[in-house]
């Protein structure tokens, strides 16, 4: 497990709305401190990479999709 910090601009994104869907659906709306994401660690960079760098969402989806069985 590791700490991220996340600009809340992404948060709305609809990449990031999805990982926030999945962590409510693996860990409820009850989590107390940190919010976890049920993803590897690796993913995570590169999605937020994607996403930070300005670039293409399309990236960050579909290394989502690629290992949505895992999440």
């Amino acid at each position: 497990m590791e700490r991220f910090v996340v600009s809340a601009e992404l948060l709305n994104h609809p990449v990031f709305v999805e990982l926030l869907n999945k962590s409510a659906q693996e860990y409820g709306y009850e989590q107390k401190g940190v919010l976890r994401i049920p993803c590897h660690v690796f993913l995570f960079e590169r999605v937020l990479e994607a996403l930070s760098v300005g670039g293409e969402a399309r990236d960050a989806q579909e290394l989502i999709n690629s290992i949505s069985d895992e999440l």
